[in-house]
């Protein structure tokens, strides 16, 4: 048995299924939310949050004319909870996103993807 043989027959499979690997990771990759796209931690919990209220609101379809529902102090507040966030961490988000409204439009992305998950 040809021992270098061998061994450019087992690199050259090591190769492929490296070079495998790497397309697979590439192409899932680019599937799946990435930091690059400028939003933070609190960006994404935000996100989460002001989609659970438009749904509790009333928001439940992309197709259907909508009528919000007014949530209670009390809602708010347990879903802002829920989320971990604090009214004041709140009222801060809103301020930036009235300055950085790039931001807000990556905010709002998030957004309408949560929902639309979350819709019949």
């Amino acid at each position: 048995m040809d021992l270098q043989w061998l061994f450019r027959c087992l690199s050259s499979r090591i190769h492929a299924a490296l070079l495998l690997v790497a397309l697979v990771a590439l192409s899932v990759s680019g599937c799946l939310p990435s930091a690059s796209d400028g939003l933070d931690e609190v960006d994404i919990r935000f996100a989460a949050f002001y989609s659970d209220y438009l749904v509790a609101a009333g928001v439940t379809s992309r197709d259907e004319e909508v009528v919000l529902a007014p949530l209670s102090t009390a809602s708010m507040r347990t879903m802002l909870a829920r989320h971990s966030m604090t009214p004041e961490v709140f009222r801060k988000r809103v301020q930036l996103y009235g300055e950085q409204p790039e931001r807000w439009k990556k905010v709002i992305a998030l957004v309408r993807s949560n929902v639309w998950k979350k819709s019949p």
